[in-house]
């Protein structure tokens, strides 16, 4: 029996055009990610979904309650699923936190997995509270499918998890807003990646390097 997780990054906001860490500072969508939660939700349209869970920030919710208009769904919200806590960072641009900070923004760049934001929480701590929600739901789920709308580090913590890496994995993953990935969970296989930042429904994106 096969259970499957669609993972969805939310729109995109004002911090990301700005190119500013976000972290757990709740941003709203702005104008071109509401338009992009329209898109993934349209993407979303033919699929059979039972559930759909969110992060607690409001840019997340609001991706999340526009693909459930469209599967006459109820966002759930799930507190495993909320963004890493970037602590001093958060709202800060990111070259000012690569002036302010060198030697941190060196760990940011080149060892990620190691480091603690100051004032915020480890890779590791993030990493284990979010497979942990996971799992949870694949069990609650069991033989369906259901989304979760999420941040990129939760994403990428997610599908690092998945495959079992531990070590410089951050950076081997690119996912843009209103992007998605799946993951099955087999029960003779366990987890697989069946799918990784679908994107074409998006016609205007932000790049963002770090």
């Amino acid at each position: 029996m096969k259970t499957e997780a669609i993972l969805v990054r939310h729109g995109e906001t004002e911090a990301n055009r700005l190119n500013a860490f976000r972290g757990r500072l709740d941003v709203p969508l702005n104008e071109n990610g509401r338009k992009q939660a329209e898109a993934i939700a349209r993407a979303m349209k033919q699929r059979k979904v039972k559930a759909i869970y969110s992060s607690p920030l409001s840019r997340a919710m609001d991706t999340a309650r526009t693909i459930g208009e469209t599967k006459g769904l109820t966002v759930n919200i799930i507190e495993g699923f909320n963004n890493i806590n970037l602590g001093e960072w958060e709202g800060r641009p990111k070259d000012e936190v690569k002036e302010k900070y060198p030697d941190f923004w060196d760990q940011w760049v080149n060892d990620t997995e190691h480091m603690k934001f100051p004032g915020g929480e480890t890779l590791e701590n993030v990493k284990d509270r979010a497979f942990k929600s996971l799992k949870k739901l694949m069990e609650a789920n069991k033989g369906e499918t259901f989304i979760v709308v999420s941040h990129r580090c939760i994403i990428k913590v997610l599908i690092a998890a998945v495959l079992d890496m531990h070590d410089r994995y951050f950076w081997k993953f690119y996912l843009d807003n209103a992007s998605y990935s799946t993951v099955e969970y087999d029960d003779n296989k366990g987890f697989i990646l069946t799918c990784l930042n679908e994107a074409c429904h998006i016609d205007k994106k932000v790049y963002e390097e770090f």
